[in-house]
């Protein structure tokens, strides 16, 4: 009933990018409540409840918000988006790739957005750093709707539950600590203690709480991140080369209004 009730109710992403952080931040607390009270998760009253409370709109808003918080330090820190360096000339793709890329986005966007050229972005960075981020949106709309581009997808959702998920690590981190001492301390309390369960299922909370700890303490990190934001840039800009139609409309040479 849960995971129907969630289907219906967030798309894809929302499930994969933005609820996923805030479950497992939560888990700690959920797996000693889970094995104490046996009965609890299976409740059905208390689901329908959850779900009537708005519970999960939120959640749904707190994993995004957090990650959003995050992202423009993660650009800064990292060089600027991915999807942007790609395109720089300055960047890291060869010459010849990087000619290819152009050309076939120019192809794709027309004359409504004009790639800078190698001595104009020499001129002005920022102003070709927002053509490239335009250039990306392009790519991303007409991905949206171009068969073949599933990875693109794919990729999307795993870059935005990486970054939500470094957005919601302090507490995340914080939240598993508290779950691993509560069980460690557990173990030593009294059979039946707050629904103590026997001890092998205890060892077995200890285990996945440290594990939890491991993972918000160890893997969490911006390097963690900007992998998935590399691969996500990747896959968008390999969907250039596929067939499509072209998703903005031609008319006069122009780059991006500034703010």
């Amino acid at each position: 009933m849960g995971h129907g009730a969630l289907s219906i109710l967030f798309d894809k992403y929302s499930r994969r990018a933005r609820l996923r952080p805030v479950l497992i931040m939560l888990l700690p607390l959920a797996l000693p409540l889970a094995a104490g009270i046996p009965a609890l998760p299976r409740t059905r009253w208390l689901w329908s409840l959850v779900l009537l409370s708005g519970l999960p709109l939120f959640a749904d808003q707190l994993g995004r918000s957090r990650g959003k918080r995050i992202e423009q330090s993660l650009f800064r820190a990292w060089g600027g988006k991915p999807s942007v360096q790609v395109l720089r000339w300055r960047g890291p793709t060869g010459r010849h790739q990087l000619g290819f890329l152009h050309t076939r986005i120019q192809e794709i966007t027309g004359t409504s957005l004009r790639l800078p050229t190698e001595q104009e972005e020499t001129a002005d960075p920022q102003r070709a750093d927002q053509i490239y981020d335009t250039a990306g949106l392009a790519l991303r709309v007409r991905a949206r709707g171009l068969p073949g581009a599933e990875l693109v997808h794919e990729q999307n959702c795993e870059y935005g539950f990486r970054r939500n998920a470094l957005g919601l690590r302090p507490y995340a981190l914080a939240l598993a600590v508290a779950g691993l001492l509560a069980v460690s301390a557990w173990m030593f309390t009294a059979p039946g203690f707050l629904g103590r369960p026997a001890v092998p299922l205890l060892a077995a909370l200890v285990v996945m709480e440290s594990l939890l700890v491991a993972f918000q303490a160890l893997l969490v990190r911006a390097h963690w991140v900007e992998s998935a934001a590399w691969a996500y840039a990747e896959r968008l800009l390999e969907t250039s080369a596929l067939p499509g139609p072209e998703v903005l409309p031609t008319g006069p040479a122009s780059g991006p209004t500034r703010p």
